[in-house]
């Protein structure tokens, strides 16, 4: 089967942007790191994050898809397993039939 890639764009205005942001770290979804706006570099200097909270909000957005996903086929994959044990129990059952009037 083939990979399948694709993009998802979601537009927020600038002057939401922050609260969007905010929102993501107020609420820690999925108990996603949230990055620090400053971290050191190698030579102890202080440097802006290059993880910005930007990438923390794609990030938690990342984990909501595959999380979503993950249910998804958790479920289909019980919904199928039930359909064909009804089967395989109905054909038993058949069997079982057949034999005792045989």
């Amino acid at each position: 089967m083939d990979d399948i890639a694709f993009v998802i764009t979601i537009p927020i205005r600038d002057q939401e942007l922050e609260d969007v942001i905010q929102a993501f770290r107020e609420k820690k979804p999925f108990n996603a790191p949230i990055p620090p706006l400053q971290i050191q570099d190698n030579a102890g200097n202080v440097i802006d994050n290059p993880v910005t909270q930007a990438n923390y909000v794609e990030d938690c957005i990342a984990y909501f898809i595959l999380e979503t996903t993950r249910t998804y086929l958790v479920e289909k994959a019980r919904t199928e397993a039930k359909e064909n044990e009804i089967i395989n129990s109905a054909n038993k059952a058949v069997d079982l039939v057949t034999w005792m009037r045989s």
